[in-house]
């Protein structure tokens, strides 16, 4: 199998140093190329600390680089609720995206950008969570800005989540959309290599209503104060399926969260 492009999460900012190195730098000499893309995390407007994005540090080092945020929603624990409170987290997550970048920019680019759930297990999604979730982004970013920006419903989990995804298709066939997976499965951790694509390590054992995108390798490259390592799915077509739908941050932005 064919090997994909580089990726990155943290769950600090990217400026953040090891041993004297910021991980964007960290990342390019790890892989040998720069990651297209780096996951962080969009909660609410209001969410304060380093976990969640901060476009006023971050925006400079990841667009000189051409690197694209892949926007992650967070509120982990709560995945597991009801389809009310599922709407509710939606509003907040597409409220704290569009703040953050601004809608006239966002609709500059291509005007539908992918969002991904962050699952992690404990506990697992529920339908009627996701049921919420997904269709309220959707219906939101449109509400909210005119029909400019759509945020589109994505799901991050690991491989072995089968409440998890048996969630995602039982929603998908009631009428959610599920527009792409990231699937963590690390068979070992730390600063591992760019792998071999293998669908058989990949594809989850429950049928999934959505293509797999990006496979998250490996976990804790530098640690805890590093990134996780991913892949994108060297099957697809990687501008048109995965990055015109991320954000690629403006050079200068005057909007504070």
């Amino acid at each position: 199998m064919a090997k994909g492009k580089p990726g990155a999460d943290s769950s600090v900012m990217v400026t953040n140093q090891v041993g004297g190195d910021g991980l964007i730098d960290l990342a390019k000499a790890h892989y040998g190329e720069t990651p297209v893309f780096w996951g962080r995390y969009f909660a609410t407007t209001s969410t304060g600390g380093t976990v969640e994005y901060r476009h006023l540090e971050e925006n400079k080092p990841l667009r000189d680089n051409n690197i694209r945020v892949l926007p992650i929603a967070r509120q982990t624990r709560d995945v597991n609720g009801t389809e009310a409170g599922g709407s509710t987290d939606a509003r907040r997550n597409a409220d704290d995206l569009i703040a953050t970048f601004g809608a006239d920019y966002l609709a500059s680019l291509s005007g539908e950008f992918y969002m991904f759930l962050d699952v992690e297990g404990s506990p697992n999604l529920s339908q009627e969570y996701y049921t919420g979730w997904a269709q309220t982004l959707v219906a939101h970013s449109g509400s909210v800005t005119g029909g400019r920006v759509i945020i589109l419903p994505c799901v991050y989990a690991t491989h072995s989540d089968d409440a998890t995804w048996s969630s995602v298709a039982a929603a998908v066939a009631a009428g959610a959309q599920c527009k792409g997976a990231w699937i963590a499965r690390w068979p070992a951790s730390g600063c591992q290599p760019l792998p071999e694509w293998s669908d058989d390590l990949v594809t989850p054992s429950v049928g999934i209503p959505c293509p797999v995108l990006i496979w998250q390798y490996a976990d804790d490259c530098y640690g805890g104060g590093g990134f996780d390592c991913s892949e994108t799915n060297p099957g697809i077509d990687l501008q048109n399926d995965l990055l015109s739908h991320l954000v690629l941050p403006p050079e200068m932005t005057g909007v504070s969260t």
